[in-house]
């Protein structure tokens, strides 16, 4: 049987570069500032509007009022009440009545009702792995039959309030972080540089899980363990 006839596959018209609206909008930006550049220069002898502009908008960024100025704004007293600075006011309240590990504890507040409340940010050993029964003992330590005040973020997938936990002026994410008893979680808090420091700290004097050689980060030791 003969074959058929070879037909060339057609492929539709490739846009140009230059064709398209954003390239020809480009463009005319950029002759616009050409000619701009060109008539200060004819009159005034100097080229002086890029000044101006970036002049302007960083004025303009930097109005109280800006929408840029006004999140900015949002997100930085977000992370200082997190942070205790000052010292926040508190969504949950109470004594804290049970330690379930390094990072995680239940609040008793006034009316009888109790919390589950998971350490916002940080990570520490599993019970079940090398130094989870330490970093229990350092929250224990520092929070059990203790009244405390929580900053709510978040409630995660369990149920549980996700939070900044105060004893005092203590702040217990960092200070569990800072006596190298939990990891700073990076994963979920990306941006909380206190507890980034906290970490370089304990990491540079060596302790907690730190004195040891190659510490497995727990989110790693889940993953191996699920298995």
């Amino acid at each position: 049987m003969p074959r058929p006839p070879f037909r060339r596959k057609r492929h539709p018209p490739r846009q140009r570069l230059g064709r398209s609206p954003w390239a020809r909008g480009i463009r005319n930006l950029l002759l616009l500032a050409v000619a701009a550049s060109a008539l200060q220069l004819l009159t005034r002898g100097e080229i002086t509007w890029p000044a101006v502009l970036a002049e302007r908008v960083t004025a303009t960024l930097g109005r109280s009022d800006s929408g840029l100025r006004q999140a900015t704004d949002a997100l930085e007293q977000q992370g200082q009440r997190r942070e205790g600075n000052p010292l926040p006011a508190f969504d949950i309240r109470g004594r804290v009545v049970r330690v379930a590990d390094g990072d995680t504890l239940s609040v008793l507040d006034s009316r009888g009702e109790q919390h589950k409340i998971r350490l916002y940010g940080i990570d520490s050993p599993e019970l079940d792995q090398a130094g989870g029964g330490a970093a229990k003992g350092a929250l224990s330590k520092l929070a059990y039959q203790q009244q405390a005040g929580v900053v709510m973020v978040e409630r995660d997938d369990y149920g549980r309030v996700v939070g900044t936990v105060y004893v005092g002026n203590t702040n217990l994410n960092l200070a569990q972080v800072r006596a190298g008893q939990a990891w700073w979680y990076r994963y979920h808090a990306p941006h909380e540089r206190a507890l980034e420091a906290a970490e370089s700290s304990a990491q540079e004097q060596q302790i907690g899980l730190w004195a040891h050689d190659n510490p497995v980060p727990p989110w790693n030791w889940r993953r191996e363990h699920r298995r």
